[in-house]
């Protein structure tokens, strides 16, 4: 690791800090899930992964130690993957699928106007679907140039 303010973050982040307790005993006390504190070790450990220098062996061997589900001899915490955002997420393989599907059947509408052609399709997809018409033209209009730019 090069910067060594980096450093001490990185491992306040990853292995916590020892401090002491009421009765003067050591503890381990860890960083406050998003504090400013936290946030700028997280900041620096993405920046040690971002360098074109080597990762320090220490640290890799600790980031193994979190990941690894069978250690629990040196590390007593662990990493996890979630999803960065509570609630309702997009499927953008799935508004693909449906985006290339519409464009399939205005295709084949391809004798009515092009108001018609998109209502065509539209109603279609939300047959085969099960989507509102209003979900299907808020996926259109974000796939559409996509889908059409590679329709040939």
């Amino acid at each position: 690791m090069t910067n060594p303010g980096h450093r001490a973050r990185i491992i306040a982040l990853l292995l916590g800090r020892e401090e002491q307790d009421k009765r003067g005993l050591p503890t381990r006390v860890y960083l406050k899930e998003g504090s400013e504190e936290e946030l700028e070790a997280r900041r620096a450990l993405a920046c040690e992964f971002r360098s074109s220098e080597p990762l320090d062996r220490g640290l890799r061997n600790v980031l193994a130690d979190l990941l690894d589900p069978d250690c629990d001899d040196f590390v007593d915490r662990k990493m996890t993957f979630k999803h960065r955002r509570e609630g309702k997420r997009s499927n953008e393989l799935a508004e693909k699928k449906v985006a290339e599907y519409i464009l399939s059947k205005y295709h084949e509408s391809a004798n009515d106007d092009g108001e018609g052609q998109l209502e065509s399709a539209i109603a279609a997809a939300a047959e085969k679907f099960g989507l509102k018409r209003a979900c299907l033209f808020k996926i259109w209009e974000v796939w559409q140039p996509i889908v059409t730019r590679f329709d040939s």
